[in-house]
């Protein structure tokens, strides 16, 4: 009997543990459930659930490493065979890499306001490599025939595109202005052509003059970058950029961190050396970061500076404890006909012993057009501009036609050739001339 009873009970103690292991696993199953729910919710919801907008400004745009050997190849060379990669990475590497070091500096100043730019028209940031090849980010960079600036714009290009010249702000050697209206003409070119090899030909030779070559030697991208019915030159320049890009992806070429600048309003008149001092930048570094500049004083409008927030910091502090520490305390006016010293003196409210030791080489005959130090304390309607110290001195005149002038009697003047002007301002070397009118002159010498 108890034998019996002893295995009934044994079963039932193993079938009452079998029921409180299942509800056991069911107790740990609900608690794994209820625990893996509640990271998830918190996973999604924000932390501020205030709808925010990304807002894009030069201030707080940076660009880190822009592309990594991971990721997806660049549309710049989708259309290249594989066969001229190596070709055209090799073609970089001899015509870029000694001078890189060189080129990496200048762009530091400058890369972040182009990246800003390029990201306001949806340009990719392969354009970066543009002015490599086009100027070596050197933004003062003139060459021979009057391009100017990072993208080497030319003078009525500039035009066009939005990038002008006005109230002595050059917007060629504008970072924002000129980088906007070359990509902005990029992006157009590849709308045209509809591959980056060929607007990138366009941008270097004319869209005409790629067309034109096209349609008598039609080309294909199987049939590799040699084979591009251009000028060697233009094929090289091709080459170049687009192994750049190749070497980017590969690692073996990298920007470093762009300086990250801000604005800085100032209102006339202003003395910029000064500024400068007063800034702790180096000497000159004001106008490199801030290559648009034509002059040292702004004597009648304000200016918008980009310099580092430490450099802004010491120029609002100086402002703060002296509101005219950087007006100026000297001016040059230019001699006109029939001044005197006495004129200009009576006329600047000083004395001609005080012109003298402001002017220790001053001749007793004035030279008209000639300039001469005297006191800013009064009014600066007759003060002439003194030049941005880092614009080529004696090489780039921006030259307001005269009365009696012609392209023969302005180039003799300053050593140059009628058909150099004509090319430089893009005009025929019969145009007639009328006084007022503007040319850029790449001159040998000025005139004395």
């Amino acid at each position: 009997m108890w034998l019996k009873n002893k295995s009934i009970y044994a079963q039932l103690f193993f079938l009452l543990g079998l029921i409180l292991a299942g509800l056991n696993a069911s107790c740990a199953n609900n608690s794994t459930s209820h625990t893996q729910t509640a990271v998830n919710t918190k996973a999604q919801v924000p932390i501020n659930t205030a709808p925010q907008a990304t807002v894009l400004t030069q201030d707080t745009y940076s660009s880190e490493a822009l592309y990594s050997p991971t990721q997806k190849p660049s549309v710049f060379l989708a259309d290249i065979r594989e066969q001229d990669l190596d070709v055209i990475a090799n073609e970089a590497r001899r015509a870029t890499l000694p001078n890189w070091e060189n080129i990496d500096k200048r762009a530091q100043r400058l890369r972040q306001r182009v990246l800003y730019a390029l990201k306001e028209v949806n340009a990719p940031e392969e354009l970066l490599f543009v002015p490599v090849a086009e100027s070596g980010y050197n933004p003062y960079a003139l060459s021979p025939t009057g391009a100017l600036g990072l993208w080497q714009l030319m003078p009525r290009t500039a035009i066009e595109l939005g990038a002008r010249h006005r109230h002595g702000i050059d917007g060629r050697r504008h970072v924002e202005e000129s980088s906007r209206a070359a990509a902005k003409h990029l992006l157009k070119l590849y709308q045209r052509f509809k591959r980056w090899s060929l607007a990138l030909a366009a941008y270097n030779l004319g869209s005409w003059g790629v067309q034109r070559r096209l349609n008598k030697n039609p080309w294909q991208p199987s049939m590799g970058l040699d084979a591009l019915p251009l000028p060697a030159e233009t094929k090289h320049y091709v080459k170049q950029i687009l192994g750049m890009v190749v070497l980017l992806e590969r690692g073996e070429i990298q920007f470093s961190e762009p300086i990250q600048t801000h604005t800085l309003r100032i209102n006339p008149p202003i003395d910029l050396v000064m500024l400068e001092k007063a800034s702790g930048l180096e000497k000159n570094d004001l106008f490199r970061f801030n290559p648009e500049l034509d002059y040292q004083h702004y004597l009648k409008r304000s200016v918008t500076l980009h310099l580092p927030q430490d450099n802004i910091i010491a120029i609002e502090q100086a402002l703060h404890d002296d509101p005219n520490i950087f007006k100026p305390k000297f001016i040059r006016v230019r001699i006109k006909s029939g001044d005197s010293l006495w004129k200009i003196a009576h006329r600047q409210h000083t004395n001609i012993a005080y012109l003298r030791k402001l002017n220790p080489h001053l001749k007793n005959t004035l030279s008209i057009g000639h300039t001469i130090i005297v006191p800013a304390k009064h009014s600066f309607a007759t003060a002439a501009h003194k030049a941005n110290p880092l614009l080529a001195s004696g090489r780039r005149i921006r030259y307001k036609v005269k009365s009696g002038d012609s392209l023969w009697t302005i180039a003799k003047k300053f050593g140059t050739s009628s058909k150099a002007i004509a090319r430089i301002n893009q005009i025929s070397v019969n145009k007639l001339l009328r006084p007022g009118d503007r040319l850029w002159i790449v001159a040998r010498f000025r005139p004395s």
